[in-house]
């Protein structure tokens, strides 16, 4: 009984070692060659050729048609809690920016774009990976709005801090401070 239980498992284990063996007489006879009229030997390549300009394959470019957005973070209302929230317009301007504040609810629709300025500080901070300088200018904004009012569920105090904490986060400010005509 012990010769025969031994003689299955020789077996069993010549089956897995034929069946997981490398395949190498089985690849080189499946390459697919061919003969160009000049005689010269032409294999196909399975690898996918990639684009230079972005490094990706052939056929997982992106759509050319695709238009052309800027990603704006802006604070909103999120399950009754404040929260940021990723966007996309199609530029990022002053009022483009307060168009997307009340579409999420975050201001009232009523409320209109006076004017929005930055300026210089003097102050410097490093500059981050990539930048071309080592230092970069420290920049503060001032927005002016009329007929604000907050949105749903949103105190004004709140609804003007999450106003300045946008365009704050979205124009690079070390800060923004809001004026109500």
């Amino acid at each position: 009984m012990k010769k025969f239980i031994a003689m299955i498992m020789i077996a069993a284990t010549m089956l897995a070692v034929a069946g997981c063996g490398s395949k190498a007489k089985n690849d080189k006879e499946s390459a697919k060659t061919e003969t160009a009229p000049d005689g010269s030997i032409i294999q196909e390549t399975t690898m996918e050729e990639t684009n230079p300009e972005n490094g990706l394959p052939l056929s997982k470019q992106p759509d050319p048609n695709a238009p052309v957005v800027d990603t704006v973070v802006v604070y909103a209302i999120v399950n009754n809690k404040m929260s940021q929230v990723m966007d996309s317009v199609d530029e990022l301007t002053d009022q483009s920016l307060l168009d997307k504040l009340i579409e999420l609810g975050t201001v009232g629709a009523s409320t209109k774009l006076v004017s929005f300025s930055t300026e210089e500080t003097g102050e410097t901070q490093v500059a981050g990976p990539g930048a071309d300088t080592s230092t970069v200018s420290i920049k503060k904004g001032t927005l002016v709005l009329s007929d604000f009012s907050a949105g749903d569920g949103l105190d004004e105090e709140t609804a003007k801090k999450a106003v300045s904490d946008t365009f704050a986060l979205n124009f690079e400010l070390s800060g923004c401070d809001i004026t109500i005509q």
